[in-house]
């Protein structure tokens, strides 16, 4: 019997064995608190919430959150244990929809409250999971895009559309000159000055903006023995009164301004204006303004009119440029390219401004019904016809659109209808057909003709070709234009060009670009236009290459444009331009060369003249301060040759350039200069030139600090202005919180915004003025134990007053004031918890290392007498 008994007990034993061999073991690493006791004392700290890998403790905390890999802002969070006891966001289906979630098209989430918090995402979304950063206090949510709203990726809740706050904004364009020419052989010297200034102003409040240009030019000429003729205009413009109608997606405009150009022809005119906004839509097709390229000889002045009237006037260096920044003015007729050489010569060109073919999408339309009085600005006087014009665009299945208008006046009376199809890889394109009676002071009767128009769009991603526009008009005889009707039999302005009355017989306007990857790109931009009367053709190219190779960059240039002469003619000029630029730092390996280049260019126009030009230019390494050398030679004349001097600068504050030539038969000076003037009710912040809609950065104290990509940092009071932001959308405006001074710190360093059109919106960042500390507290002569919370007495920032002490019972502390409180608990029971007192007035500069203060303190019982004591003796510190 003994040996059975003891035979059953080795084998429960064996079983035993083979069961714990089989079934795998669980458990978990335990690090036993009592090892970090002071000296045996209960004094354990409770670190439960740091028992796992990853694990955060409760609470709220501000994260910045992205969908999908797009952030949505900073969002003030609480962070709570699921069932499994596992800490997860508090996710609700509110903030679902705020962030793009289809919620009212998933079942699940239909039928649960707004503010409910959802214990498993992935259990209403399918798939659908989230990721916390805490280092970096980022929550991603991945959410599969059946989940999503239709146009969540453009989309951005009407509610969050901020009007904006009380404001005026002035923007300002200066540009001045002055040229000596002193050309010999007996003829007298001369010397010409010309001044440039434009106001783009504007005012606020709720939803009205109102706004108006000012344009003031000056040229002054003065030769040897002779009085200077003096010329100046002086004019206001596009004063015009707006508003926004969400409901209908539209806005309303009183004042001057311009129709569109979607079926008529741009107007210019003095009135009232009732259109839609696209930009209104989640994803749209914003208005345009053409990118403009030319080739400049000498530091020239570039000048661009528009219906007779200068919009834009700068100066560009020597070489290739291009003009990327043209304020979008309605489109309201072609852009005429003026540039001015340093030597007084004179081409031009123009640039078509033609929008692309229309189309909307099914059952959506576009609309504009405008009342006014003509103000065109080409001739002295018009007959500035009031009219009443209406059009409507609408969006069909199968990739149809149709569009039409009419348009009414006295003695005038035109009606257009047309047709929009998208073709899939065969592009977009649209014809259309305007019919016009118009009745002239000629005693010839009614003048009745037709315009047809036909436009085409296309862009091939797999070849790299884009044909941005091609169109191609033909207007019969006696077709007249509203603005031919208004125009004809009043004399042209002083400064129009010969041609600008005749009336067009056919145009043709084509701009193309094409990709080759690593061989390069290629442009092309060309028009034609002819006249009914004359003979006169006006055509215009612009074509180039560009390409690179061993870090070398090449240019081929060609151009066709028109050349004003002495005797007052203007006959096509053919230009091709070769352009070699290398960087320095190819050559000599010098990191400090990397932003300078150097530059050979060699040009010939079609009267033989061959010009050829070397030069240097740079920047310094943030790309603020821009400078050019250069030197030109021709074959037609020694004294012709030229050297150029240009410095420019961009700035927070504005931006100014600086250009000098000199030959043996003139000098010239110039000079440039823009920005902004920005007043809000927290007071006036100087700016960029700024765009549309505008955000005013306020982060007190915070001065100096780098807004988005560095280009604006903040001023001596902490505010910035962010110039160019996208209406009706989400814009992340965020601060560098490396470059914050050493006492500042930021709860947020990104906030999002959604301006309505012409806003001008707070991003106000709540920032933390105070010291940064490395404390070292001692309890009962010991170190406080790691993992004690240690926080600030009173709070005024929640969870950004804490810390965590680390080992040798060090904590770091930052935006602290230079005295006052502090509060640790390491446990839940009264005796787990104590008070410390800073202060940090005494210290003095030498006793400190670097930014970070440093001090030792002893932290006491709360009901300790000599801490009461301590404490009554002190004055009250609150945080700022």
């Amino acid at each position: 019997m003994k040996n059975s008994h003891s035979g059953t007990i080795m084998a429960r034993a064996l079983s035993a064995w083979l069961v714990c061999a089989i079934i795998p073991a669980w458990g978990k690493e335990y690090f036993d608190p009592r090892l970090l006791s002071i000296d045996g004392q209960s004094v354990t700290t409770d670190l439960s919430a740091f028992e796992n890998s990853g694990h955060i403790p409760a609470g709220n905390y501000l994260v910045t959150l992205y969908v999908n890999q797009i952030a949505k802002g900073d969002y003030a969070l609480d962070f709570k244990p699921d069932a499994q006891g596992k800490i997860i966001p508090m996710i609700t289906p509110a903030l679902l929809d705020e962030l793009g979630v289809n919620t009212s098209a998933l079942p699940t989430l239909r039928t649960l409250p707004r503010d409910a918090p959802l214990d498993d995402l992935a259990s209403v979304i399918p798939d659908a999971f989230f990721s916390l950063d805490f280092p970096q206090l980022r929550l991603d949510l991945s959410i599969p895009q059946i989940a999503l709203k239709p146009s969540a990726a453009g989309y951005s809740d009407p509610s969050l559309w901020d009007q904006g706050v009380p404001a005026m904004v002035l923007n300002y364009s200066l540009s001045g000159g002055r040229n000596w020419q002193s050309l010999g052989n007996g003829s007298p010297d001369s010397t010409q000055d010309n001044l440039f200034l434009s106001l783009r102003s504007g005012a606020n409040w709720e939803n009205w903006r109102l706004r108006s240009q000012y344009i003031y030019t000056y040229n002054k000429g003065h030769s040897s023995g002779q009085p200077g003729l003096r010329t100046h205009t002086s004019d206001f413009s596009n004063t015009y009164l707006q508003t926004d109608i969400q409901p209908w997606r539209a806005e309303l405009a009183i004042g001057e301004t311009s129709t569109g150009n979607d079926v008529f022809d741009s107007i210019a005119f003095k009135g009232v204006r009732l259109n839609s906004n696209d930009q209104m839509l989640p994803i749209n097709q914003r208005g345009f303004a053409p990118m403009i390229s030319g080739i400049a000889n000498t530091n020239a002045r570039v000048t661009i009119t528009q219906n007779g009237n200068v919009i834009y006037q700068t100066y560009v260096a020597p070489g290739a440029f291009r003009i990327n920044d043209l304020h979008q003015t309605g489109l309201g007729g072609d852009l005429l390219l003026t540039i001015t050489e340093a030597d007084g010569s004179v081409r031009t060109q123009t640039i078509a401004s033609s929008s692309l073919p229309v189309m909307l999408r099914p059952y959506v339309s576009r609309f504009e019904i405008t009342a006014g009085r003509y103000d065109g600005g080409v001739t002295l006087h018009s007959r500035e016809a009031p009219f009443v014009l209406g059009t409507l665009i609408y969006g069909l299945p199968h990739n149809f659109t149709l569009y039409g208008g009419t348009l009414v006046a006295d003695d005038y009376l035109s009606a257009a209808g047309g047709i929009g199809l998208s073709m899939g890889s065969l592009g977009a394109l649209s014809a259309d057909v305007t019919a016009a009676r118009a009745r002239l002071d000629d005693n010839e009767g009614l003048r009745t003709g037709n315009s047809y128009r036909v436009r085409y769009a296309k862009n091939v991603i797999t070849t790299g070709t884009s044909i941005d526009l091609a169109a191609y008009r033909y207007s019969t005889r006696d077709y007249y234009s509203f603005a031919d009707f208004n125009n004809a039999g009043y004399e042209l302005t002083p400064g129009q060009l010969p041609w600008t009355l005749a009336r067009q017989r056919s145009s043709f306007q084509a701009r193309i670009n094409q990709q080759l990857n690593a061989w390069g790109a290629l442009y092309l931009s060309h028009s034609r236009y002819d006249y009914w009367g004359n003979d006169e053709v006006n055509t215009n190219i612009a074509a180039g290459y560009s390409t690179s190779f061993h870090g070398i960059n090449y240019g081929l240039a060609y151009s066709v444009s028109r050349v004003q002469r002495q005797d007052n003619s203007w006959p096509e000029t053919r230009q091709i331009a070769l352009t070699l630029q290398a960087p320095l730092d190819l050559f000599t390996g010098r990191a400090s060369l990397r932003n300078s280049r150097a530059t050979y260019q060699i040009s010939r126009r079609n009267d033989g003249e061959l010009q050829q030009q070397v030069g240097l230019s740079g920047s310094d390494g943030q790309g603020r301060l821009s400078w050019n050398v250069s030197h030109n030679r021709s074959n037609q004349d020694e004294k012709a040759s030229s050297s150029n001097l240009n410095l420019g600068y961009q700035g927070s504050n504005g931006a100014a350039n600086l250009g000098y030539s000199y030959s043996d038969s003139y000098r010239s000076l110039n000079l440039n200069g823009n920005g902004a003037v920005v007043v809000h009710p927290q007071g006036m912040t100087l700016s960029q030139s700024t765009g549309d809609s505008i955000a005013v950065v306020s982060a007190p104290g915070a001065a100096g600090t780098s807004v988005m990509n560095g280009g604006v940092t903040t001023d001596s009071r902490g505010y910035a202005v962010v110039p160019y932001l996208s209406n009706y959308q989400s814009n992340a405006i965020s601060l560098n919180p490396s470059t914050l001074p050493d006492d500042v710190d930021l709860t947020q360093s990104t906030v999002n915004v959604y301006p309505t059109k012409g806003a001008v919106v707070l991003a106000n960042f709540a920032t933390r003025i105070g010291l940064q500390a490395l404390l070292t507290l001692t309890y009962q002569g010991q170190p406080l134990p790691f993992g004690t919370s240690v926080a600030v007495e009173p709070s005024n920032h929640g969870e950004a007053d804490r810390g965590i002490v680390g080992d040798a019972g060090q904590v770091y502390m930052n935006g602290l004031p230079e005295s006052g409180t502090l509060r640790a608990r390491w446990g839940t029971a009264e005796d787990q918890q104590c008070e410390a007192h800073f202060d940090f007035s005494e210290q003095r500069p030498e006793d400190q290392k670097g930014p970070i203060r440093s001090q030792s303190t002893t932290c006491y019982r709360i009901d300790d007498e000599r801490h009461l004591s301590l404490r009554s003796s002190l004055h009250e510190v609150s945080l700022p």
